[in-house]
């Protein structure tokens, strides 16, 4: 889901098909252009078996986002920006995707990654702090706040992976017949996929698509290890966060197609401080389709729970 750092990039900067003869070019120095416009800037650290890259910007509490599988980093920059003149915004390459390292033979599965983001908060000092995810990030996030529950001040799950006994969504009748549209093969996997993800997919020219989708094409072998490294040893969440007790936030887009919106009902029947949102007319990643009403949500689920 990587191509999502393009919608940041044009709703930012206006580049468009101007930049037809080189979009490769063009795409990078717009997702810098987003990044500074949120005011987070791109480094480096080591953390146990992995170096890091990661988006750092803002001031106050630390809040920590983790992206979803097949995602970047560049997943956060305009939700960033309506947060941070409140939060310390720390948005890394979850371990395996964007430029953090890829090690083959290590293994990538929900518990390992866990411990990876445990060496990598504590690496940058960061005791307590807030935590948010999307799909296989929000899957992390909550494993991750079962996990080290003393650290995690808040939780955020936006369309979190993992709730083994949601209605069975698009994407998983997809995989029932052997398909999975989240390894992207060409360029028409890759619209696809777009199309998955979203409500109502934005318009992105030709020339950039084809960029994303090469680039897709690209991370596919590692990806497909790193989902087989995470079906292999399944980290369902109802059984690790029944009980969970820290404020807890749960977006969800009535009009999911990867992940049954379901999901919210049965985390906030499970989390006693749980508050549970659904967007109607939301796709798979409400802090996209719908970022200043995502960051309005966090900041009143603060307001009314700090």
């Amino acid at each position: 889901m990587g191509f999502i750092a393009l919608l940041l990039a044009l709703g930012v900067t206006g580049f468009g098909i101007a930049f037809v003869r080189r979009p490769e070019v063009f795409l990078d120095a717009a997702l810098r252009a987003a990044r500074r416009a949120a005011k987070l800037e791109t480094r480096r650290i080591r953390a146990g078996d992995h170096e890091i890259a990661y988006l750092d910007g803002g001031s106050g509490e630390p809040l920590v986002l983790l992206h979803g599988f097949g995602a970047n980093k560049d997943h956060w920059p305009t939700l960033a920006k309506q947060l941070v003149g409140r939060y310390r915004i720390i948005a890394p390459d979850v371990p395996g995707f964007g430029e953090s390292d890829k090690h083959p033979a290590l293994r990538y599965a929900i518990d390992d990654q866990v411990e990876r983001i445990h060496a990598f908060v504590a690496a940058l000092g960061l005791e307590r702090f807030h935590l948010g995810g999307n799909s296989m990030g929000g899957q992390l996030a909550a494993a991750y706040a079962a996990r080290h529950p003393e650290r995690v001040m808040s939780l955020w799950l936006l369309a979190p992976a993992g709730v083994a006994t949601a209605q069975p969504s698009e994407l998983q009748a997809h995989l029932a017949r052997g398909e999975n549209p989240l390894l992207v093969d060409d360029a028409a996997g890759f619209a696809r996929l777009v199309h998955l993800c979203f409500s109502k997919a934005p318009y992105v020219p030709g020339p950039f698509q084809r960029v994303l989708a090469a680039r897709a094409v690209a991370e596919r072998p590692f990806n497909d290890k790193i989902f087989q490294d995470w079906l292999a040893r399944p980290a369902w969440l109802e059984s690790r966060v029944e009980g969970l007790h820290m404020p807890t936030l749960v977006s969800w887009g009535e009009e999911d197609r990867v992940l049954h919106h379901s999901g919210a009902a049965i985390l906030g029947r499970l989390v006693p401080e749980a508050r549970v949102v659904v967007m109607p007319g939301v796709g798979h990643l409400p802090m996209m389709e719908r970022p200043g009403e995502s960051a309005a949500q966090f900041l009143e689920f603060r307001k009314a729970t700090a």
